[in-house]
């Protein structure tokens, strides 16, 4: 198996998966760019290394990203040496493991996504299974058991030097202001090979929830099992713990895990309501809320960065997130975001025009008559309350900003369902 690894075609595939994630540097500060130049420079040396274990990986450098919920997420970058190899390890075994996957796993696998997941679980609630177990793994990805997790690659990868090659990345250290801490357990995300292997440690979940005969969806560490009671759903909460915790070797939250009805439940940015009988999908609160909050931080008036710049940031923004949510039927959210998103526009415009006469000679510009021109320039109302009024809604509206390139939630959302509808 090593021998496919260090492959040169397989080598070369790993290469241009690197560049073209274009990912941060690692501790050596080696760039994706500057990966091909290196390893074609050295590549016989490199497999001579690998081949005779003597490649040491190097530590990874520590990022902490802070979490919507509180607190941070840690994730480990490997050098881009370090992640070409680890893609090479990725791209022989996942075909090996993709056999043996469950259909019900969606995280991190080829032609699996979110959306498959939460259609899933929306066939569910509409046939009777309304109760819903959201697992919470603390901390899944710095948890993970080295040695449970070797254990279960060797029952499939018999060749010892691929697993000491795995087992040198799971053991690799952490470098944080210039100090390395080892490591004892634990997968840090970050890297190529952490998904396949997370998806590995929950396969055992994933067939111990078929053999009870449950319905669930899990994406990565997100798990969520729909039954028919609540009687049901906190006797099933408390067993799957209980494997998880003796038989994985991980810790579940149980602040965290919670049992809840459809439009209490989150699952991967997305909740469900109930209309005419059926079971819906439309888009979580909290996702909403954090979109608002990228917006507002994007289109503050104090910001010095020029309308244009800022329509530009807001687009790469709402048409990546509408992209993601576009299954959701959230015409009136998306109605809300582009209002709420026009009159900070306004704020912003009126703000800009600073002067008296530069808001007069603007509002005339825009039709408006001039005696109104001059009691609105002149106004001593502040700018939220203007941003509000029937003048600024009147002339600094849908249409004016959408020649200015904005297009807006709705209209992105609009025509994403185009195709959805057929």
């Amino acid at each position: 198996m090593l021998e496919k690894i260090l492959n040169r075609r397989n080598i070369e595939r790993a290469i241009k998966a690197v560049e073209r994630n274009h990912g941060a540097g690692g501790v050596d500060d080696r760039q994706s760019d500057e990966l091909r130049p290196f390893v074609n420079a050295s590549c016989q040396s490199l497999v001579n290394r690998v081949r005779e274990g003597g490649y040491q990986p190097s530590p990874v450098r520590k990022v902490e990203i802070p979490k919507d919920t509180g607190g941070v997420r840690m994730l480990g970058i490997p050098t881009v040496l370090d992640r070409m190899l680890q893609q090479a390890i990725y791209q022989v075994l996942s075909p090996i493991y993709e056999e043996a996957f469950d259909k019900h796993s969606y995280g991190f696998r080829p032609r699996k996504n979110a959306h498959q997941a939460v259609f899933t679980a929306q066939g569910y609630l509409n046939e009777g299974n309304s109760w819903i177990i959201e697992l919470d793994l603390e901390k899944f990805f710095d948890k993970v058991n080295h040695q449970k997790l070797m254990h279960l690659l060797s029952q499939k990868v018999k060749d010892k030097s691929t697993l000491l090659l795995i087992n040198s990345y799971l053991k690799t250290g952490i470098m944080e202001g210039g100090v390395v801490s080892q490591r004892i357990e634990g997968t840090p995300q970050g890297s190529p090979l952490s998904p396949l292997l997370s998806n590995i440690m929950l396969h055992e979940l994933d067939q111990e929830l078929n053999k009870r005969g449950h319905k669930f969806v899990r994406y990565a560490d997100d798990c969520s099992i729909y039954v028919k009671s609540k009687k049901s759903a906190i006797r099933v909460a408390k067993s799957i713990t209980k494997f998880i915790e003796c038989n994985l070797l991980l810790k579940v939250n149980r602040e965290k895990t919670k049992i809840s009805r459809a439009h209490e439940s989150y699952l991967l940015g997305f909740s469900f309501y109930q209309t005419k009988g059926r079971y819906e999908i439309r888009i979580s609160p909290k996702s909403v809320n954090r979109v608002k909050a990228k917006c507002k931080l994007i289109t503050r008036s104090s910001d010095p960065k020029s309308e244009t710049v800022k329509l530009t940031k807001l687009d790469s923004i709402i048409r990546g997130w509408v992209n993601y949510f576009k299954i959701a039927n959230a015409k009136s959210i998306m109605e809300k975001l582009d209002e709420m998103i026009r009159t900070r526009l306004r704020i912003s415009t009126w703000r800009r025009w600073k002067r008296i006469g530069t808001k007069i000679t603007n509002l005339l510009k825009l039709g408006i008559e001039k005696s109104r021109a001059y009691m609105w320039g002149n106004t001593s109302k502040g700018a939220c309350r203007v941003a509000h009024s029937p003048i600024l809604k009147r002339t600094l509206e849908i249409k004016y900003f959408r020649k200015r390139g904005y297009i807006g939630f709705y209209n992105y959302w609009q025509a994403e369902r185009q195709p959805l509808l057929f």
